[in-house]
């Protein structure tokens, strides 16, 4: 018997089967909605970060003009000042509603890899880079090879070519001094943590030993193990450096002369944006006058303006 052309006994099916499909309809909106709500949210997530991504480009923007205008005041008095002794100092400019620390370090007062003795290689290596003390020698011997003429490894695991041919090393001994400090990158072992540790200890002088008045704290405390020593130093006489370091366990590697201010100079300057966002920028500075520059000084090299965390020392006036 059948009611309104539905077969007896079938209505309960058909009336299941609705509600089955019903179900599945329902399912698939929400299953719709909710692929529709994860796509609208990663597209605002995307569009936060590039409206991020741009206000740091316009803050860093901001930020490096700020930092050129210091470094080309600094340079103007640098040249007011040449002839005079050079020194490590850091100096503060207020420029509009900005403060801009400005450190000057004169080459003299960093590590030149080229002339520099093994010992005072293995130092930086280990006492600033963190390696022990077997890794620094080895690694200090491998500068030394890299830089050499010859093809003989020399000292504590030197290297030369066969040595980086056996280790697959994408390149190969230099054999002559270093004009690029990034060139250091290259030598078998170095890697680019313990490079970008060690580079702003760094400097081309063709000076084997530091000279105290122009190193920078930081490497005085790294050499010394004394932290704290050198901001303490910089702080004294003249005369007093020069007993602390040259009666210490790294007296080798420092030398109380001091060069004139006709040597070329490492500007960083800093300042604090929005926050706790500091920002840096590092310029190569040679007082004399080149033929073919645009300013009566020479800029050597110039890095990007970058981000960097809190400096650990408060840089003061």
């Amino acid at each position: 018997m059948a009611v309104s052309g539905i077969p007896f006994g079938e209505g309960p099916v058909m009336a299941s089967r609705v509600h089955n499909v019903r179900g599945a309809a329902l399912i698939m909106v929400l299953w719709l909605v909710a692929a529709l709500s994860l796509v609208v949210l990663a597209g605002a997530q995307g569009v936060r970060q590039q409206t991020q991504r741009t206000a740091l480009d316009m803050e860093r923007l901001r930020v490096e003009s700020v930092l050129d205008a210091a470094i080309q005041l600094t340079a103007q008095r640098l040249l007011l000042g040449r002839g005079k002794d050079s020194q490590y100092r850091v100096q503060r400019l207020s420029l509009g509603q900005s403060d801009v620390w400005v450190e000057i370090t004169p080459s003299g007062g960093l590590v030149d890899v080229n002339v520099a003795s093994e010992a005072l290689l293995q130092a930086l290596f280990q006492r600033a880079g963190g390696l022990s003390s077997g890794e620094a020698a080895i690694l200090a011997s491998r500068v030394k090879d890299y830089i050499d003429p010859d093809d003989t490894p020399g000292g504590v695991g030197g290297a030369e070519a066969a040595q980086y041919r056996a280790a697959g090393w994408p390149s190969m001994p230099r054999n002559s001094a270093l004009e690029d400090l990034s060139d250091l990158k290259s030598v078998l072992g170095m890697t680019a943590g313990l490079y970008e540790i060690i580079a702003p200890h760094l400097g081309i002088n063709g000076q084997q030993r530091i000279e105290i008045d122009s190193a920078p704290p930081a490497l005085i405390d790294a050499l010394t193990g004394q932290q704290g020593l050198g901001a303490r130093l910089h702080k004294s006489p003249p005369e007093m450096r020069a007993g602390v370091l040259l009666s210490g366990a790294a007296a080798e590697f420092f030398t109380p002369a001091r060069s004139s201010g006709g040597q070329t100079v490492r500007v960083r300057a800093f300042t604090q944006a929005e926050g706790d966002r500091w920002w840096q920028r590092e310029v190569w500075i040679d007082p004399s006058e080149r033929p073919d520059a645009l300013t009566p000084w020479t800029t050597r090299s110039v890095e990007p303006t970058r981000r960097f965390n809190k400096p650990e020392q408060e840089f003061k006036p």
